[in-house]
């Protein structure tokens, strides 16, 4: 497992260690350009949101939950340079991690869904519940 991948599955399990309130109706994963250090582009955030909509993808605005480490920086030699690069990265390996069986990734999937995207772009639905 490359060493980036490793970091993201920790802070996924970490962050999601605790009970997540009843009202959150799906998660996304928010992608950024704010990363301060050199070697690193993009960020990558999670959210709780209080309302889902296939839909509608300003469903992530609803923004009610987060975890105590809200955002982890992505090395650019993980990323790619560009945001597209980033985001099919970043989309593959959360997808990699939802089809795990860890605690993280079942309480990822309690939800109605999760999404994927830059906070100024469109969202990605990459996964729903199928009730």
């Amino acid at each position: 497992m490359d060493e980036f991948e490793e970091i993201f599955k920790n802070w996924l399990e970490e962050s999601l260690k605790s009970d997540i309130p009843e009202n959150v109706e799906a998660f996304s994963f928010n992608l950024d350009e704010s990363a301060p250090l050199d070697g690193y582009e993009f960020g990558i955030e999670l959210i709780g949101a209080e309302r889902f909509d296939a839909d509608d993808e300003d469903w992530a605005c609803d923004e009610i939950w987060e975890p105590t480490k809200r955002r982890i920086f992505i090395p650019v030699s993980y990323s790619g340079e560009s945001w597209e690069e980033c985001l099919h990265t970043m989309k593959e390996l959360a997808i990699k991690f939802l089809q795990t069986d860890s605690p993280a990734a079942k309480k990822l999937k309690s939800k109605k869904g999760v999404g994927i995207g830059f906070v100024d772009g469109n969202l990605e639905l990459i996964w729903q519940s199928e009730s």
